[in-house]
């Protein structure tokens, strides 16, 4: 058995016959872990979870947690006898029962656990739901309902927790101090927690590691700073949107060359032989603002992100180039102005393709 808190090995994950997302494998290799898994509506996600807790059966591979076989294709623990708690994207409150006794009801399902330590009131502050306990499901709203759903799969202490885009219906504004204390009360317990989401920033803050699934493959499970920084393949860079790709010539093993941007240095994350003609990822945070630069490019759009602006930059060979600049720099530029590129130009990690 593997010596990983929970291991998931060359699964095909299916439903109704169809392979939703192959030959998946990943590992949480601690009690108490938070993974996240990325990735656009109807590739396989929620059918990950869906399997995971045993709702939907394998045919290959297996699937393994805390030293114990849950899913091969000769064995398969029921459901009910897995201790995994799965909370669903929609409400999956019971309607015939008050908020407070649908929350009950997972509290009873463990409390004769022997380290059974879940304290019921501070999961209801934590979730600020304390308003709405004596209501049901229909006289509550979706956001609240999706709360009242994460506090009963809490209150199971399960030894593996899944959601299902737990935070989808929770106003912008409540949103990151949920996610602080639940992260926070994950840890404390030491519920191990597999999080769907389509949502990177909260994947990025929650997950300890983070998958992306794109065309029916997990193409990266690494640790959300080289999801973010080092993407290992177009798809991911064009799923995440968070960069440009500019063709690139190799010039020497700490540089290259571009036609709008000049020579740029830096530490190729990959090498490629002097002479390769490559896709080189520009990141908005790669290039930096100086007005008195003489390489300056055209705004054609700029975003303001409360903490900063992204500048949508043209080139002259009109490529679309992104650069992040603080909100409390002096000199905003509007659209159609010129914006200045500070140089000699040197990214640390030089990601290409």
């Amino acid at each position: 058995m593997s010596k990983n808190f929970f291991e998931v090995k060359n699964v095909d994950f299916k439903v109704g016959g169809k392979i939703k997302v192959a030959n998946v494998s990943f590992a949480i290799e601690n009690e108490g872990d938070i993974i996240c898994l990325l990735g656009p509506s109807g590739i396989g996600k929620t059918t990950i979870l869906r399997t995971i807790a045993g709702l939907e059966k394998i045919k290959k591979g297996s699937i393994e947690l805390n030293g114990n076989l849950l899913s091969s294709e000769k064995e398969n623990v029921e459901p009910e006898d897995r201790n995994i708690s799965l909370a669903f994207q929609e409400n999956s409150l019971f309607p015939h029962y008050t908020i407070e006794r649908n929350i009950q009801l997972g509290a009873e399902r463990n409390k004769d656990k022997k380290n059974y330590q879940v304290n019921l009131q501070e999961i209801i502050d934590l979730l600020d739901i304390s308003l709405i306990l004596n209501k049901y499901p229909h006289e509550i709203s979706a956001g609240e309902a999706q709360r009242a759903s994460l506090a009963r799969s809490l209150v199971t202490q399960p030894d593996l927790l899944l959601l299902d885009e737990p935070l989808s219906n929770v106003d912008q504004s409540f949103k990151e101090e949920i996610q602080e204390k639940l992260k926070k009360i994950l840890k404390s317990l030491k519920i191990t927690t597999i999080i769907v989401t389509h949502d990177s920033y909260e994947a990025f803050y929650l997950g300890s590691k983070c998958g992306i699934i794109l065309n029916k493959e997990l193409k990266q499970f690494d640790d959300p700073y080289n999801v973010y920084h080092l993407p290992n393949s177009i798809e991911v860079v064009n799923f995440l949107n968070r960069g440009t790709l500019v063709p690139a010539e190799v010039t020497s093993p700490k540089s290259l060359e571009n036609k709008d941007l000049g020579t740029i240095t830096g530490n190729f994350i990959k090498p490629f032989p002097i002479g390769s003609k490559v896709k080189l990822l520009i990141q908005p945070e790669d290039l930096h603002h100086d007005d008195t630069s003489n390489l300056k490019f055209e705004v054609v759009d700029r975003k303001f992100r409360g903490t900063n602006f992204i500048y949508t930059l043209k080139t002259h060979t009109n490529t679309l180039i992104p650069v992040f600049v603080h909100s409390h720099h002096i000199h905003q530029h509007e659209v159609d102005e010129k914006f200045g590129i500070k140089r000699p130009i040197h990214i640390d990690h030089i990601v290409c393709f």
